[in-house]
């Protein structure tokens, strides 16, 4: 059919199969839109099947909700009946389930949307009875749609003969007796044969919900018939939920998984008033079980993959603590090593020296971190000796898998760390092709004194703050001493775009210097993650070139496929790329955060594409529960102002904002949009005095015009925040991005001078 029309919408592709026909994409030549058309293939449809197929749609057209996928009409063209819809862009729940599991906020938002969706169709008077992940579409920026109809029963026909359609068509056509539905998300009595009411709709919707909090079915078994005896006779598995998400929401879904339809919720809108209670925690029920759920959820909802690692921090047994670098530089090595072998999950590097000095057991190690095996060891180090110990722990038994003592020279220790990885690889069961061993030979420096600058450098990075200055000096000095350390020039170069973006050092002076130095890492060593990834910044944050900056994040994942800083810095970028929409980024950010659960900048990344998506109350709930965790986490209360700003709740915000501020040393990011909040609440004079604050600080060090624009704004002097803004382009300022999609910019993107910044920029902005 592709390249046919059917009255005036041109078939452009095949996009799937759903009831009783096959969906394509179809281009409206009327109205100049793309739609989705279902069409009854069937050469010869019998009555029945003509009826059935337009009671879905009918009976999805009498339903108005945005849960609910819109119907555009109606037709029958040379025999062949059809239906038009609206063009969604995104994926199934089902596909969604399937890649990775979710956090307990997306689980939250999604059945929440899901239950509207059905609170909507069952005050039609209409059951859906089929509801499972495959009938329920996510679009790409997050918007949950309930899909086919097409084994809908209308229990209210009264209601639908009001709204003009014929009783004849939207009558139940299936046989009475006879099992409807998709067997895995079928209710008990459904399974029997019996009537299905609007309560089978709930047990279903209990189903989608245990996988949403589990990654899997509660009954799904061998067999169909195994399947079909669990439902009606197991109950549900309800251990098999993560003990840290809060006893209530748990008796939720027990209660929908019922298996006698009275004692479910009595209709869908009780089980809608039950989780919108706890769709946002109060703030006195802020207890460590919410608080570390949505933490952990992402990591512990699903089984760890079976080949996962987490590398602790080496022990030190130097005797000297000023040898913490080398120890600690040692494992960094190793996850990066490691990270390399494709089907290999590794802990990232924050998440595991989060374990660092802390007497802790492995199995709570791997619980917390979703792995299934452990590698932890020490480093002993005097002159040119070095002794290298290594174990290879099962978190599920704690047996010793692996493990070696190696006493060498101190040039050996690339040698060291090769071999570990190599070992690591075949205890964990990973084929050692051609490309694999490559990868394990991560680029050794020419000297161990490179090695030592590099590390030092590396260090001190991880520190951030003063470190990002103090590391940059040791990058130098290891390049000086080896020219052809293709690792210390990507150090080098990420580092220098850090100070830009972190408003350290004037963009004209770090970024320029950051391009030469991502551009000599990747001529030295094409196969580095972390080159790509200092390139990908580049094209970032001083080229402004979007594809060549998604080009790059894509080579470095590709080469290792754990590198987090890639995925959330992708993510990022995701929201500045004109074809791409927000849940590409939220899923990309999901992934960062999945690899590296403890660590502050996944979090901070996945915050602020959320509230530049609108999703407010999830953003919230997000970052009260990951401070809750974590205090130290400050960036997230920067989110945390933001989306209380958005919502209304101003004195939330100010409290957020002025904590972040005194936390943070009154950074310009914190203190900006402090001003901007106080100024919204009407403390004008609070908000004049930041940035007569930030004009005088200017003086004598740098600050971002960005940091300079939003008290202006807010406070209804838009030329000279318009000011700020074209000096921030001129000065290729990081930040410029940001305002594109931030809701704080939502009055300057109005202007045409600001319009037209972003058309030079290339970039997409949020009307």
């Amino acid at each position: 059919m592709i390249g046919q029309s059917i009255a005036h919408y041109r078939i452009v592709k095949k996009i799937g199969a759903g009831g009783m026909g096959e969906v394509f994409l179809a281009e409206d030549t009327k109205l100049e839109r793309r739609v989705a058309i279902k069409v009854l293939l069937t050469t010869t449809p019998s009555e029945a099947q003509v009826a059935r197929f337009q009671r879905e749609a009918k009976a999805a057209a009498a339903l108005n909700h945005p849960n609910i996928v819109s119907i555009h009409e109606l037709g029958q063209a040379g025999g062949t009946p059809y239906v038009v819809m609206e063009w969604l862009e995104g994926r199934t729940l089902r596909e969604e389930l399937d890649e990775a599991p979710l956090s307990l906020a997306i689980a939250l938002t999604y059945a929440r949307d899901i239950v509207q969706g059905v609170v909507a169709a069952h005050e039609k008077g209409i059951c859906h009875r089929d509801l499972k992940p495959a009938n329920v579409f996510i679009t790409t920026d997050g918007r949950v749609k309930i899909l086919d109809f097409g084994l809908a029963q209308v229990r209210n026909t009264d209601q639908l003969l009001a709204a003009g359609f014929d009783s004849a068509a939207t009558g139940l056509v299936t046989t009475p007796g006879t099992m409807i539905g998709t067997t895995s998300y079928m209710s008990p009595e459904q399974l029997r044969g019996e009537p299905a009411d609007h309560r089978s709709d709930i047990f279903a919707v209990g189903l989608m919900f245990f996988e949403l909090l589990t990654g899997s079915r509660p009954f799904q078994e061998a067999t169909v018939v195994e399947t079909m005896h669990a439902i009606l006779k197991q109950p549900a598995p309800l251990d098999r939920i993560d003990p840290t998400v809060p006893r209530p929401l748990i008796d939720i879904v027990g209660r929908c998984l019922e298996k006698r339809p009275a004692d479910r919720f009595e209709s869908a809108r009780d089980l809608a008033v039950a989780l919108q209670t706890l769709t946002r925690p109060p703030s006195a029920t802020s207890s460590t079980a919410w608080d570390l759920a949505d933490r952990r959820l992402v990591s512990r909802s699903a089984p760890p993959p079976r080949t996962s690692i987490a590398v602790l921090p080496f022990a030190n047994m130097s005797g000297d603590a000023d040898m913490e670098f080398f120890s600690d530089g040692v494992t960094e090595e190793l996850i990066n090593t490691i990270a390399h072998l494709k089907g290999v999950q590794v802990a990232a590097r924050t998440s595991s020296f989060a374990f660092k000095g802390k007497s802790v057991g492995i199995a709570e190690v791997g619980k917390a971190l979703n792995v299934t095996t452990v590698l932890e060891g020490s480093v002993r180090r005097a002159g040119q000796k070095l002794r290298i110990t290594a174990q290879l722990i099962n978190v599920a038994n704690g047996y010793h898998l692996w493990s070696e003592k190696y006493d060498r020279q101190l040039d050996d220790v690339f040698a060291i760390q090769e071999d570990i990885a190599t070992n690591i690889a075949r205890k964990l069961e990973v084929a050692l092709t051609t490309s694999a061993v490559g990868a394990l030979a991560r680029p050794a420096a020419a000297t161990i004194e490179a090695y030592d600058l590099y590390l030092k450098g590396r260090y001190l990075v991880e520190q951030r703050g003063e470190g990002l200055a103090k590391g940059l000096e040791f990058f130098k000095q290891a390049i000086a001493v080896d020219p052809q350390y293709a690792l210390a020039y990507a150090g080098l170069s990420e580092t220098l775009s850090l100070l830009a973006v972190y408003a350290v050092v004037p963009p004209p002076r770090a970024l320029p210097e950051a391009k030469a130095a991502a551009t000599r890492a990747v001529e030295l060593d094409d196969r580095l993650a972390e080159a790509h990834n200092a390139m990908a910044l580049v094209r970032l944050f001083h080229d402004w070139d979007w594809s060549g900056a998604a080009a790059e994040f894509n080579r470095a994942l590709d080469i290792n496929p754990n590198y987090v800083p890639s995925r959330y810095w992708k993510a990022l970028l995701y929201l500045q790329m004109v074809k791409s929409e927000h849940g590409e980024a939220i899923r990309e950010s999901l992934r960062a955060v999945e690899l590296d659960p403890i660590a502050m900048l996944p979090a901070y990344s996945l915050g602020l594409i959320l509230v530049n998506a609108g999703r407010y109350d999830e953003a919230i709930a997000r970052c009260e529960a990951w401070l809750a965790e974590d205090p130290s986490q400050f960036l997230l209360l920067r989110v945390l102002g933001a989306a209380y700003l958005c919502t209304g709740r101003h004195d939330e915000a100010i409290a957020a904002l002025e904590k972040g501020s005194a936390v943070s040393h009154r950074h310009p990011w914190f203190i900006g949009e402090l001003g901007a909040a106080y100024a919204t609440a009407g403390r004008t004079a609070d908000a004049a005095a930041i940035q007569a604050e930030l004009v005088a600080r200017a003086g004598t060090t740098y600050i971002s015009p960005i940091s300079l624009s939003l008290i202006p704004l807010t406070l209804g002097h838009v030329d000279e925040s318009v000011r700020y803004l074209e000096r921030a382009f001129e000065a290729k300022d990081p930040m410029l991005i940001g305002t594109t999609n931030w809701p704080l910019y939502s009055e300057a993107r109005k202007d045409p001078r600001v319009q037209r910044i972003f058309g030079r920029m290339g970039v997409r902005w949020k009307a």
